[in-house]
């Protein structure tokens, strides 16, 4: 239901509101064509409508308020789309909602420190660790159908870790019919809308384990869409770059550029993703280290020999 209403609701949106929410190619961007942006906002909306049914039938429950907590992320992130506000107004909210949700998680409420400083201390080091993988998602939804497949993954994964489902059946319902919109050549993008959206819904759900090792072990299932911004930004400033200026030096940007399709690089993301929720669920948390040293291996082949080599003549600081 939520798969057939959804696509609905895009075909409405694209119908009525592409003019607003439009993105114009330029020189980073991987399409030709201007496309319409924004469209995260259906299954944000989705989401949010069966978050607050399940409050109203079931009452309060952190599982379902975590959506609600996401929505001003989500709501700056539609502003963006419209109107490219600056970054640290962006960043403000980042840090509040990632502050909330780590307020919200079991983890936090089950720590308890005697020590009010390092408590204070690990409050903000978390915080600071969400609004970096809130922004990390984002960088790396840059190609068709790369981050929508690989959070439909994650997030499902912790479903099944957690055995959450309720209104996040609906998220992924609407998500995969997304998908289909989003695959290349991408006929719409979420825009920040929905990428900073589905980051921090992951976020709050790795962190509903009850233990750091469980949040940990679902956490390595993003190393694909983690490592290359990482590795990118390490790079960029030991070069000497700016590395908040606008860019095309990821693995995914320069293996596009190198001429692989978008989609061979979306499928290789989507199917490492989908090889580390496979070993989380099934193996010990050893066999997902070897799992990721195979695909740092991988990331490090493409890098050398296969991907456009690293631009180190960007500007300068």
């Amino acid at each position: 239901f939520s798969f057939l209403i959804s696509n609905k609701l895009i075909k409405l949106f694209v119908l009525r509101l592409k003019e607003q929410f439009i993105d114009l190619p330029n020189s980073r961007s991987n399409h030709i064509d201007p496309t319409p942006s924004g469209v995260g906002i259906v299954f944000v909306f989705i989401t949010i409508i069966a978050s607050l049914v399940y409050l109203f039938i079931f009452g309060y429950s952190n599982i379902y308020i975590i959506p609600i907590l996401c929505l001003p992320l989500a709501l700056i992130g539609m502003l963006d789309d419209l109107y490219k506000l600056s970054s640290l107004f962006r960043y403000f909210f980042h840090i509040l909602t990632s502050s909330c949700i780590l307020f919200f998680s079991n983890l936090y409420i089950g720590q308890s420190f005697e020590n009010i400083y390092l408590s204070c201390l690990f409050f903000i080091l978390i915080t600071f660790i969400f609004t970096a993988i809130i922004n990390f998602i984002n960088f790396m939804d840059g190609i068709d159908g790369l981050i929508s497949g690989c959070m439909l993954i994650s997030i499902l994964t912790c479903c099944v870790e957690l055995g959450i489902y309720q209104s996040y059946i609906v998220l992924l319902g609407s998500l995969f019919s997304f998908i289909i919109w989003n695959w290349n050549p991408a006929k719409i993008f979420m825009g920040d809308t929905g990428s900073t959206f589905l980051a921090a819904i992951n976020i709050g759900l790795i962190f509903q384990a009850d233990t750091f090792f469980e949040s940990f072990k679902l956490l390595l299932i993003l190393t694909p869409c983690l490592v290359d911004p990482i590795v990118c930004i390490i790079r960029r400033f030991f070069v000497g770059q700016n590395i908040f200026t606008p860019h095309r030096l990821h693995l995914y940007q320069r293996l596009t550029l190198s001429g692989i399709s978008p989609s061979k690089i979306s499928l290789l993301y989507i199917s490492t993703t989908f090889l580390l929720a496979t070993s989380v669920i099934n193996f010990d948390i050893k066999f997902s280290y070897l799992i990721i040293l195979f695909i740092l291996f991988i990331g490090f082949y493409l890098d050398q020999c296969v991907a456009q080599p690293f631009d180190t003549n960007l500007k300068k600081f």
